[in-house]
């Protein structure tokens, strides 16, 4: 569910659009995990199975750090050790980057644009609750996006002939290249990062 306000300053003919999304709204709640113990080739068969790129290890339910296949192929292959020899524990990464449910979706997406990473566990009072990924943040960028256009074609009047086209966000997903982008440019219709934007 997407919560927004609208609020119009018809001096200047601007058109604000606030919106809220908790991070608990959009999260995939059954999220894959294995133990400390388990094997660097079960890890990737799991991971295989299951279609991601990454994986939460966990220690009773409570997460204490993540296994990627980048960290499989880096880790063991490159060093020629056996995967069914290694334990994910051995190549995790333990500095885990975690939200609680209750933040909201621009958060979420600001920790993933600076830390430069793909998924979010969701940790409320130290136990894993979900996980959110980047499309995750996809999906819900392109429904805001259809929002901000509906609003602001439906108040319109509120805009100067001048400034069609060009209204932004802060911070959002580009609908072209589908990257983070620190600010979008709305242009036809459509809210795209400022390269995407330039005219060909």
């Amino acid at each position: 569910m997407i919560y927004y306000s609208l609020r119009t300053n018809g001096d200047v003919g601007e058109v604000f659009v606030e919106t809220e999304v908790p991070v608990k709204e959009i999260m995939t709640q059954d999220v894959v995990t294995v133990e400390l113990q388990t094997s660097c080739v079960d890890a990737a068969k799991k991971m295989s199975e299951h279609g991601i790129g990454g994986i939460i290890v966990v220690d009773n339910n409570r997460p204490v750090g993540i296994v990627t296949e980048q960290d499989i192929v880096r880790k063991v292959v490159s060093k020629d050790l056996r995967p069914s020899s290694v334990l994910t524990k051995d190549v995790m990464t333990r500095r885990l980057i975690t939200i609680h449910s209750a933040q909201f979706v621009n958060e979420a997406s600001h920790k993933m644009f600076k830390m430069r990473i793909h998924r979010l566990p969701v940790v409320d009072e130290g136990n894993l609750v979900g996980i959110i990924t980047d499309t995750d943040l996809l999906v819900v960028s392109t429904q805001m996006g259809e929002i901000f256009s509906e609003l602001i074609q439906m108040n319109a009047e509120h805009f100067p002939p001048e400034s069609a086209g060009t209204e932004t966000l802060s911070q959002g997903i580009c609908e072209e290249c589908g990257r983070l982008s620190e600010r979008l440019v709305l242009a036809n219709g459509r809210y795209l990062c400022e390269f995407c934007a330039e005219p060909e």
